[in-house]
């Protein structure tokens, strides 16, 4: 393992941290992809994507992941990770989606700094916070 603080870490370091959390969380080995691009990104710092059934990948970019650190890169991982299984158990898996932040928050994964994520977040505190309160869910109906 890559015994420093740099985030810079191998695609079999990558491979064994995806599989140690996945057993962690959810009991499962990772079945997905792990791509490392050589170029710079400025808006991500890891993507999860999918074509059809089969192709499932996290993307990262090495010259990103080289200017952060182990942990961030580490956090950056299990939150794909949170994307890939959602994804593959038919689960609502966007960033803005009430089990996307559940799940994140359950399995300490960071959430999005993305606009739209953040406000999402702050939209499923608050119905978090109203079931607290009045012993209803969010979305029921109140009796006539």
């Amino acid at each position: 393992m890559n015994a420093s603080n740099n985030g810079d870490l191998t695609l079999d370091e990558l491979y064994a941290a995806a599989n140690e959390m996945c057993r962690r969380h959810w009991g499962v080995d990772y079945t997905g992809t792990i791509e490392l691009v050589n170029r710079e990104w400025k808006a991500a710092e890891a993507r999860y994507g999918w074509r059809g059934t089969e192709y499932r990948a996290i993307r990262m970019s090495r010259k990103t992941n080289a200017r952060l650190t182990r942990e961030d890169v580490l956090g950056n991982l299990l939150h794909e990770l949170v994307h890939w299984r959602l994804h593959t158990l038919g689960v609502p898996f966007d960033d803005t989606d009430d089990e996307f932040i559940a799940e994140c928050l359950r399995v300490d994964a960071p959430l999005s700094y993305a606009k739209g994520a953040q406000q999402a977040y702050r939209t499923y505190l608050a119905k978090r916070a109203y079931e607290e309160r009045t012993g209803r869910k969010y979305d029921e109906e109140v009796p006539a």
